[in-house]
Formats: C-alpha cells, structure tokens, sequence
C-alpha cells in the first residue's frame, strides 16, 4: 500500500525492512516503530559498551532499548527526508509527515511568467493514511507551519555541524 519506491521521500522509499539478530534482541518479533540507517551507530555503540567520539556529533540516537523489547515506542519521534540529490524535502514528526517536493527544472529555467514554480506542500496523518493518498496540507495549515521551522531548524542544524566528507575535522 506505500507510495512511489525507492529513492523517493515518499514512504514506499522510506520503509526498510531491517532484520537483527543478537545477544539480547528477542528473536521473532516485529517492530514498526521509526527508526533509520543513522541511528545504528549510537545503538551499536550501547551494545557493545563502546564510546562514542566526542569530537563529531552524532546525529543519530540510541535505539538499543527497543531493539531488545525493552520499550515498545521508538525514542525517534522525527525524522527528516533529504532526496538522494541530498536536497530537504520533508519531515516526519510522530504520525504527521510534511513533504514540500520542488517542481523538477533545469539549472535557472522560470515558468512562463519569469518567477520560480512554487513547491507542492503535502501534509499526511501516516496513523491514518499509509499509502499518502489524502494530503491534508489545506485543513491543517498550522500543522504545516510548526513542521516547515522544525525542518528548517533541524537542516540548520545538520549544516553547521556537518564536517567535509572523507576528511577529519581540524581541531
């Protein structure tokens, strides 16, 4: 019932299955609480008792308790969406998921009236709407709003603590 697939924001694109199997991780059970790719080093690092570098933050977070049927909600409680072209383009928060997908246009090209195509702004209830057919974006322009800043902020966020690919941080 997922949307698009791979290599979308849309939920077909972004709902892996993961399998897991180790020391302390009930076998057999199934889990469909939010987590991602990112947060598989922290939760690795409480598993095997090791520390984390203090001289990067990590943007992930430690799952390891609902890895082992500890707890039964995930401790992520958002996330965002980049596109693979690593441009943001949504944000999931709880149930609600905002999505704000850019028209697709070459490099400087305008619409016809000399201005760039505005966003399609999609707001969806994932609690109620799996396959995000109902974009609730009109009847919940406050929603979208409070998701808009936080996905900005978080972006934000990332941006000023990101380090150069393949290289250390100079301290």
């Amino acid at each position: 019932p997922l949307r698009d697939g791979k290599g979308t924001t849309f939920e077909g694109g972004q709902r892996v299955p993961c399998l897991i199997r180790g020391p302390g991780i009930p076998a057999g059970t199934v889990c469909d609480e939010l987590t991602g790719t990112i947060d598989v080093l922290p939760t690795i690092a409480t598993l095997t008792g090791k520390a984390l570098p203090t001289e990067n933050r990590i943007d992930g977070i430690d799952v390891s308790r609902l890895w082992m049927g500890k707890i039964k909600e995930s401790p992520r409680t958002e996330f965002v969406h980049y596109t693979s072209q690593g441009n943001l383009e949504g944000i999931r928060q709880g149930n609600w998921k905002l999505l704000v997908k850019k028209p697709r246009q070459r490099r400087n090209q305008k619409n016809q009236k000399g201005t760039q195509a505005k966003p399609q702004i999609m707001l969806f209830d994932l609690a109620n709407d799996v396959s995000e057919k109902n974009n609730l974006a009109a009847q919940h322009p406050d929603i979208v709003e409070r998701l808009q800043k936080r996905m900005t902020q978080i972006d934000s966020e990332i941006t000023e603590n990101a380090r150069t690919p393949w290289f250390k941080n100079p301290k």
